[in-house]
């Protein structure tokens, strides 16, 4: 019967899982973050050069240690650009 072992053992893990996701205090604050330092950078894109320019660029990353895992980290990265489309150029006959 090593099939019933396995699948009381697969059942049994989750719910575990389950009993861990619903005793879990979702409510107390999240440890607070070392964020890397902010980049500037107002660099347009080589492939997109010809279309449009990007006339402002933000690149953060914040870092944050997992509580329950040692050595695992949550890393966020966010970019915002503001980017201006060249107005097209008509033929006049």
């Amino acid at each position: 019967m090593p099939a019933n072992d396995s699948l009381w053992n697969w059942l049994g893990r989750q719910i575990g899982h389950v009993k861990r996701a619903v005793t879990t205090d979702v409510t107390k604050p999240a440890l607070p973050a070392s964020p890397t330092p902010v980049q500037e950078q107002v660099v347009p894109p080589a492939e997109a050069a010809d279309a449009s320019k990007v006339i402002y660029r933000e690149e953060k990353a914040e870092e944050v240690e997992m509580p329950d895992r040692p050595g695992v980290k949550l890393r966020r990265t966010v970019i915002d650009e503001v980017i201006v489309d060249k107005p097209r150029e008509t033929k006049s006959e």
